[in-house]
């Protein structure tokens, strides 16, 4: 999609900077204006789908025909920023990559869906679960995500956990999971430009979305809202892999991304109550029915540990204990020592 992005502003600095900026973004088709009449003669004769204006542009306020989107570029010295109280409203002063989420995630809510080509070819999806509390399952999530981006792989990761365990390492900063479900069954939202607009770059450079705060967020989500998120996301084709650190409980949601998933990481730690619930899962339909999915990443591995050999499905990695290192320092730690094996998993 080609959005039609006019920028219009008197300060050719700030607007040389900012036009240079968001032309690097391939979406964007940015066009410049620095005063009001060419911009109204514009504005007259074209369409845009989007208008980043100063408001001291002029000192009475600007039309907006044939303008689908007017967002203010507002700042402390601004004086006629009171012309506008009914439009959108972003920081003139800001990083330019929080101008452009703030066109898109605006931009897609008007939108309406696209015949977006299927690209659902390139993405493949690698779901992480364990039935053992406890198993650092989050941590062999990302260190999943993050041995793929190093190898150049595009990764998109996020939390189908009750409560998000990766926010101790991704910052929760605004919306994220529960706005693009939403999104997925609104028609009126272009739900590729939604999803462009919520992804947040975290550790080791994969990008990454918000999963759940609350419970009852969680709870309201069916199976048939998962379901539809996945496979936008599949077709949108924004990424080489999505990994997903699922919830341990088989509720519905976990059900619906075990099957829609190309790959099945479990991960075990050593013990003997780990031993039994390695083996009361291993008795369970589901996974009869997707064994041939299944991998294996061992972790808290030492000297002499004992892990169950319920499973009987190929090993993707065995992570050591590292005892107690910062989360950032135990990713690091499994990237240095190469304890996962990417061949086994795309």
């Amino acid at each position: 999609m080609n959005i039609s992005v006019a920028i219009a502003s008197s300060d050719r600095e700030y607007m040389e900077r900012l036009s240079e900026a968001l032309g690097q973004y391939e979406e964007l088709a940015i066009h410049v204006y620095t005063g009001r009449e060419t911009l109204t003669a514009a504005m007259e004769s074209n369409h845009f789908d989007v208008l980043l204006f100063d408001p001291d542009l002029s000192e009475d306020r600007l039309p907006f025909q044939h303008v689908e989107l007017p967002i203010c570029l507002y700042s402390d010295e601004a004086k006629n920023t009171g012309l506008y109280p009914e439009e959108v409203k972003t920081e003139k002063y800001q990083r330019v990559s929080n101008i452009y989420k703030q066109i898109i995630r605006e931009y897609a809510e008007r939108a309406g869906e696209a015949l977006e080509p299927d690209r659902s070819q390139k993405t493949v999806c690698i779901a992480v679960y364990s039935p053992i509390g406890g198993s650092g399952k989050t941590a062999a999530s990302l260190a999943v995500g993050s041995r793929l981006a190093k190898q150049g792989k595009s990764v998109l990761f996020f939390s189908a956990e009750q409560l998000d365990s990766s926010s101790y390492i991704n910052p929760r900063k605004e919306e994220g999971l529960v706005a693009l479900i939403e999104a997925a069954s609104d028609k009126k939202v272009n739900f590729e430009l939604k999803l462009k607009g919520l992804l947040k770059t975290g550790n080791g450079g994969i990008s990454y979305l918000e999963g759940f705060e609350r419970l009852a967020d969680f709870d309201a989500v069916t199976a048939e809202e998962m379901k539809e998120l996945l496979m936008k996301i599949r077709r949108c084709g924004l990424c080489d892999v999505l990994v997903i650190d699922m919830e341990s409980s088989l509720h519905a949601l976990s059900r619906t991304i075990l099957e829609f998933a190309d790959k099945i990481v479990i991960v075990e730690r050593p013990g003997e109550l780990s031993g039994v619930k390695m083996e009361l899962f291993a008795k369970q339909a589901l996974v009869n029915e997707y064994k041939k999915k299944m991998v294996l990443i061992r972790n808290f591995a030492e000297s002499g540990s004992r892990y169950s050999n319920a499973l009987s499905v190929p090993e993707a990695g065995t992570i050591h204990n590292y005892g107690n290192l910062t989360f950032s320092a135990l990713l690091n730690a499994i990237e240095a020592n190469g304890e996962i094996r990417t061949e086994k998993l795309v």
